[in-house]
């Protein structure tokens, strides 16, 4: 049977018994550190396994009470499914009650029980007293309709129904997605002697196995996976959902911190601005100004920054808000959309809110509307319609790109590709990278629209180089890319390409209209002169050419490959070249000399001269012993 996977946290006010109740139900001792043995006081999370049914592997994380841990607290619950609000019969709701309740909901944490712990010191009429408190303060939370448990650790009375109601509440709730790439935010960083680095934490998402390669980001270092282990017992392999500790190779315990994530892919994102869904606490009592200082608490991390608005300069305490907006890192941290964060000030210390990420890679944006809606229309959108943005923005991606981009899993995103491509609103290359219908379809347009607008103006060249058309030139598509785009054009006949030219299919080199006469006569001149002729502004002289039409269509007789040019004033029809070639080598076919040659083409050195230099360009012929050879098969070249 294959097991769920499941972490539950332990929360509530210093004291509350979060500690105790932990050991009652796994006899596991959470407090490990000397400081916590001393002071009775829980310093850091601390984490227990626990038995509640075959098909359910539970992990226990029991979180600092005290208001000077909350940090720890918030790291501890980070990645938790559920939760245990514990609250002592004989103190009711205190102050980090209240606070850790407001947390875990910002978290959106909804699965949960309330344990009443303690009971045995009271009496029954105040336990029923207790237990209302504890209603009319989780009203309007997720907690609302939580069962509650009456229960004493130190002698066991409602343990089993803790167990009872945790493994009935953890049947109600979806198992972590396994799928998609590997992500463990790190809570806990030591080295073991012979061993190496070991790491902990809660695995978001995903699966890794003993031997598989990670990277540990912010700092873009990567590692291979020695050893996994699960509250001290050798694992083949973690799961999301599950506590893990994982001995990785080839990285320093220095190198790595608590919120450093451990992950098996390329496509998350490491960001220092994102733009955010802010739902504001309606314990804050200070105002929050424009730019001004916040921690952001996200997985394990913990990051000072500033807050930016759009719609406001000031953000007032009280009532609960949804504030859209933008958090500017000073450090680099690893999201994904819809990721859950909690947003504290430093100073003076509160909670000012918490939510979840909408662009984990945001750029900068402008005070107003404008940015409003942007950041509205993020929130709202579809997987599909992520995707379609990303492909937007980044013209091509494969799907392990469309998952960093998007925050989506690997595998759903390429749900959407499939489906884009199934619909003819997408295409791929090599089946790899993906890239809108409508951004071929807009660049081909543009491409058209460039090529007619030359093609009007320069009505006698063959095409454009392609090497100075504006959009393959501006940078607006990578390279790449738009090399392929114009391949595709070019094989569905849409656009031709003649060695480094390119054109319109529709189009024709022609004469510009109303000359149309008088440049033919002047073009049937200069063939007739062949490998002599004048230069070529007096054929256009005769024919009354203006300068303007005579160098445009010298040089359209220079692209199409008809002429080929003797000096700056002289080109020459190569037809005649050719033809000239063909007379010299039925008169000699083997090798000739200068002489050879005049006697067999009439025309003076000053032609004739650089006639043969161009048969050497050709490499029909070549310079050996005082004589030009041909190069044979000549008639192959011809």
């Amino acid at each position: 049977m294959a097991k769920r996977m499941y972490t539950i946290g332990m929360a509530g006010h210093i004291d509350h018994g979060k500690t105790a109740l932990t050991k009652a139900l796994t006899n596991y001792d959470t407090d490990r550190l000397k400081e916590e043995k001393e002071r009775n006081v829980s310093i850091e999370p601390g984490f227990a396994p626990l038995q509640l049914r075959e098909d359910m592997d539970v992990s226990i994380i029991d979180v600092p009470g005290h208001e000077r841990f909350i940090r720890q607290m918030i790291a501890g619950v980070a990645g938790i499914d559920a939760v245990v609000l514990t609250v002592a019969a004989d103190e009711g709701v205190m102050p980090q009650t209240k606070e850790h309740l407001e947390i875990l909901t910002l978290l959106g944490v909804t699965g949960g029980l309330i344990a009443v712990t303690k009971a045995d010191k009271v009496e029954e009429d105040l336990l029923e007293l207790a237990g209302e408190d504890i209603r009319a303060e989780v009203q309007g939370t997720p907690f609302e309709q939580a069962e509650m448990v009456f229960v004493d650790s130190l002698t066991g009375n409602g343990v089993e129904q803790v167990r009872t109601v945790m493994t009935n509440m953890l049947d109600r709730l979806f198992a972590r997605d396994a799928r998609g790439a590997f992500r463990l935010p790190i809570d806990q960083v030591f080295s073991v002697h012979g061993q190496g680095t070991v790491v902990r934490g809660t695995v978001y998402e995903g699966q890794i196995e003993e031997g598989d390669t990670v990277q540990m980001l912010p700092l873009r270092k990567k590692g291979k996976i020695r050893q996994l282990q699960r509250h001290g017992i050798r694992v083949p392999k973690g799961i999301a959902g599950q506590r893990l500790a994982m001995n990785i190779g080839g990285v320093d315990k220095e190198e790595l911190k608590r919120g450093d994530v451990v992950v098996s892919a390329e496509h998350y994102v490491t960001t220092e601005r994102l733009n955010v869904v802010l739902y504001t606490s309606k314990e804050a009592v200070y105002a929050l100004k424009q730019r001004g200082q916040v921690k952001l608490h996200l997985g394990t991390a913990e990051v000072f920054g500033t807050i930016v608005f759009f719609d406001r300069n000031v953000l007032e305490p009280g009532g609960k808000q949804e504030v859209l907006c933008q958090l500017v890192l000073d450090e680099p941290v690893v999201t994904k959309r819809a990721d859950r964060f909690i947003l504290r000030r430093p100073s003076p210390m509160e909670t000012v809110g918490g939510g979840w990420i909408l662009n984990p890679k945001a750029e900068r944006m402008r005070f107003g509307r404008g940015s409003i809606e942007k950041l509205e229309q993020e929130k709202q959108g579809t997987p599909k319609e992520h995707v379609k943005e990303a492909l937007r923005e980044h013209k091509w991606l494969n799907t392990e790109e469309l998952a960093k981009e998007t925050g989506l899993l690997q595998e759903d995103a390429g749900a959407v590709v499939a489906d884009l491509l199934q619909k003819g609103e997408a295409k791929t290359y090599n089946n790899q990278k993906t890239v809108l219908r409508e951004i071929y379809d807009d660049y081909i347009g543009e491409m058209l629209a460039e090529l007619h607008t030359f093609h009007e103006q320069y009505p006698l060249r063959i095409g454009k180089n392609k090497q100075e058309l504006s959009l393959l030139a501006s940078g607006e598509l990578p390279k790449e890319l738009a090399e392929r785009f114009l391949e595709e054009a070019v094989e569905q006949g849409g656009i031709l390409r003649q060695k480094q030219y390119v054109a319109a299919f529709s189009h024709t080199p022609s004469y510009p209209k109303g000359w149309e006469r008088r440049m033919e006569q002047a073009r049937s001149s200069w063939h007739q002169d062949g490998i002599a002729p004048k230069p070529w502004d007096e054929y256009m002289e005769e024919q009354g050419i203006p300068e303007n039409i005579r160098s445009e269509f010298r040089y359209a007789l220079l692209q199409s490959g008809e002429a080929s040019p003797m000096d700056d004033r002289h080109i020459r029809d190569v037809s005649k070249l050719q033809e000239a070639a063909g007379t010299l080598h039925a008169s000699y076919p083997e090798a000739f000399t200068l002489q050879q040659a005049k006697e067999v083409l009439p025309v003076s050195r000053k032609f004739l001269v650089p006639f043969l230099e161009w048969l050497d360009e050709q490499k029909w012929t070549k310079w050996e012993n005082e004589q030009r050879v041909w190069r044979h098969p000549y008639d192959n070249r011809i």
